[in-house]
C-alpha cells in the first residue's frame, strides 16, 4: 500500500498545507484488497472532500482514503467499491485496519489474543492471518463511504 517514502510525502503535505486543507480533503491512495493480502504500490489518485464535523474528526487527524476490492469484510458491512476513510493512529483490539502483513496489504479486523496480534476477516471463507515476520498497522477505519450506482 504505502512505501515509507510515500508516507513521508503525505506527512509533508499535511504539514505544509493550511489546516483547513487537512480537515477538508482526504487523499485517495488507490485501493486495498479485502481478501487475500497482496503487494500493492500506493499512489495518490485524487482527494475526497469531506465535512470533518460529520465524521467527528479531531483537529489533528491524519487521514487517507482507499477504495475496497474484495469481499472479506462483507459481514462488517464493507463491500467491494466502498471507500474507507482511515486515520494514522495506533490500533486497538477489534479495530478495522489497513495493514501490512509480511510485506502485503489487506483490510481486516485487528485482534490481540493473549498478547499475540493477528488479522481476522469478517467473512467465514477467509482464514485468520497470523504474521510470520511483521504486522504493521497503516491506518484505522474511521468512516465508510458508499456511492450509489447511477
Amino acid at each position: 500500500m504505502l512505501s515509507s517514502r510515500q508516507t513521508q510525502v503525505i506527512h509533508l503535505l499535511w504539514l505544509s498545507q493550511r489546516r483547513s486543507w487537512i480537515r477538508h480533503q482526504v487523499p485517495l491512495l488507490g485501493s486495498i484488497i479485502a481478501g487475500r493480502p497482496e503487494f500493492q504500490e500506493g499512489r495518490i489518485d485524487a482527494c475526497i472532500d469531506i465535512d470533518p464535523t460529520t465524521l467527528r474528526l479531531p483537529k489533528n487527524a491524519r487521514t487517507f482514503a482507499l477504495k475496497v476490492r474484495g469481499d472479506s469484510m462483507r459481514n462488517a458491512g464493507i463491500l467491494e467499491g466502498d471507500i474507507v476513510i482511515m486515520e494514522f493512529r495506533e490500533a486497538r483490539h477489534g479495530d478495522i485496519v489497513a495493514a501490512l502483513i509480511d510485506g502485503e496489504t489487506t483490510l481486516k479486523r485487528f485482534i490481540v489474543h493473549e498478547g499475540v496480534p493477528y488479522l481476522r476477516a469478517s467473512n467465514p471463507k477467509y482464514p485468520d492471518l497470523i504474521p510470520a515476520r511483521e504486522l504493521v498497522i497503516q491506518g484505522v477505519l474511521i468512516a465508510l463511504l458508499r456511492l450509489s450506482e447511477r
